[in-house]
């Protein structure tokens, strides 16, 4: 039961790091890429998790809060959320989570980072200030990190990978700050899949994701991210195949905002 604990909280950070912030338009699709992913200020991405032969074992909820000044800089506030739900939260464990980033809209880098959990009856919260420029690291307990160029939180990982070159076999690593740990994971386009969700049917490139820190777990459970071709890149699916059962983060709804 500890094992399952651990595994479904791991799952659900990595689908807040590449799902939280996304833009969301119209479905319509738009073969044009933009020079770089703006957020919409008020939309909403909503996803069901899915877990074994469980219907739902969890919601997500991505938010692209607002745009205002914050510490001196112009910054968009996004917010992901998610919680267990059903079976899974009474049986296995009650899942909680909220994760803040602010990120320059000059650069789309995040420089403030917060966050709230609760795994059971163990709660925490945490925030950090993040300068790219200085290569730091300012966490709330006084410690001060050196960190590789191009650091992220999880909140503000997608627009990073949103932002990849989606030719079919070429990686990208990424360095990632959750914990006051530092993690690095490389990301593969393998192909192009068609994927169908509550929200519509997709064009898509599947993406692998690897852990390149070391450890048991170097190839994430298998996971892999679905992103669109569209101008929009939106990450419409995730999956994963633990030992304890297959696990997917499927998009349902978008809300919250003018179609354009």
């Amino acid at each position: 039961m500890l094992m399952l604990k651990r595994a479904f909280i791991l799952l659900t950070t990595f689908a807040l790091a590449l799902a939280a912030g996304a833009q969301t338009r119209s479905i319509k699709a738009d073969r044009t890429a933009p020079a770089r992913y703006v957020p919409a200020v008020g939309e909403r991405l909503n996803y069901d998790v899915s877990w074994a032969d469980f219907i739902v074992a969890g919601e997500l909820t991505l938010e692209t809060k607002d745009r205002r000044t914050v510490d001196g800089v112009d910054a968009f506030h996004v917010s992901a959320q998610a919680q267990s739900i059903g079976l899974v939260s009474v049986m296995a464990m009650k899942v909680n989570d909220v994760y803040e980033s602010f990120l320059n809209a000059a650069t789309l880098m995040p420089f403030r980072a917060e966050k709230s959990t609760r795994h059971g009856k163990k709660q925490d919260r945490g925030s950090m200030q993040i300068d790219q420029q200085k290569r730091t690291a300012q966490l709330d307990d006084g410690r001060t990190l050196e960190i590789p160029p191009d650091t992220y939180d999880i909140a503000g990982l997608l627009f990073a990978i949103r932002g990849m070159d989606l030719t079919i076999g070429k990686a990208r690593q990424f360095n990632i700050i959750e914990d006051g740990k530092l993690y690095r994971i490389s990301v593969t386009p393998e192909a192009k899949e068609k994927v169908t969700t509550r929200a519509g049917t997709f064009e898509t490139v599947r993406m692998a994701t690897k852990n390149l820190s070391g450890g048991r777990d170097s190839n994430l459970y298998n996971l892999k991210m679905f992103i669109t071709t569209d101008a929009r890149r939106w990450p419409v699916m995730l999956t994963a195949e633990p030992s304890w059962g297959s696990v997917r983060v499927q998009l349902t709804s978008i809300s919250g905002a003018a179609k354009k």
